[in-house]
């Protein structure tokens, strides 16, 4: 008869092993579900609340819901308005273009309607489009290997319509070879024609790092020197809002359907 001695000893080491293999796999998994939030002006990060905004659905349009705000449709294409874009004129060639709309509510009995255009590789005849009256940029000129969003807003509690346009680089074919213009920055603005809301990109985590895979972290709205709101896109499936506490409920929601088009915008 044969006694095996070690074999309790081996099965000792392998559930040490299996436990550790276990102990590393929860403790990874805590780390990546912890909450990845991006750099946020300090006063707006002490004056709001920090909405968790989830998707629901898999259409073109996410039905976006945060706070208490939510879309409650969404869809290829445009609704029926009265307004008309004032960005594009009859010579402007758009190579290609997605259009989106989404209705917008909150419980306090808005609604707003948001028809949002994105068009890229934009190019001009002539080869100068300026947008003297429509931003402050007298000199920003939208060229090839720049993209434009672009979405506005018109509201059950008001005439006024507001819109929110960004003009981005994105990659473009120059001698063949496709590249992203090193020289192209990010500028967008969230306008009624009397009012400018500054949007600025924010690129870094609360710590400070930022990401080469996603340089592109979130956004936040400024009226002159004051951050009024936030918005995180990345990473994916960690989004929040943030909008000031002391500001208006119109301008409060104004701020929310804007945050909800760049979501839409990204995903």
């Amino acid at each position: 008869m044969k006694i095996h001695f070690k074999k309790p000893y081996a099965m000792k080491t392998s559930i040490r092993i299996v436990l550790l293999i276990l102990g590393l796999q929860l403790a990874f998994a805590q780390s990546s579900s912890a909450q990845k939030l991006i750099r946020i002006d300090e006063s707006l990060k002490l004056n709001s609340q920090q909405m968790r905004a989830k998707r629901k659905g898999i259409s073109s349009v996410g039905k976006y819901e945060f706070g208490i705000y939510k879309v409650i449709s969404g869809k290829g294409g445009w609704e029926t308005t009265s307004q008309k874009s004032p960005l594009f004129s009859d010579n402007s060639t758009i190579k290609s273009s997605t259009n989106k709309s989404f209705i917008f509510v909150s419980t306090e009995a808005d609604t707003s309607i948001a028809n949002i255009s994105v068009a890229e590789n934009v190019a001009i005849d002539g080869g100068s489009w300026i947008i003297r009256t429509f931003t402050p940029w007298s000199d920003a000129e939208v060229k090839n290997g720049e993209g434009i969003f672009e979405s506005s807003f018109t509201f059950s509690s008001d005439t006024v319509l507001w819109n929110l346009l960004a003009i981005y680089p994105v990659s473009a074919e120059v001698d063949g070879i496709f590249q992203t213009d090193d020289h192209t920055f990010f500028r967008g603005i969230l306008t009624d024609n009397n009012t400018l809301i500054e949007i600025t990109e924010i690129n870094e985590d609360e710590q400070g790092k930022n990401s080469k895979l996603n340089p592109v972290l979130g956004y936040e709205f400024w009226l002159d020197s004051k951050s009024l709101a936030a918005v995180q896109l990345m990473p994916a499936n960690r989004w929040y809002v943030w909008i000031r506490d002391d500001l208006d409920s119109d301008l409060k929601f104004l701020l929310a359907s804007a945050a909800t088009a760049m979501l839409v915008w990204m995903y």
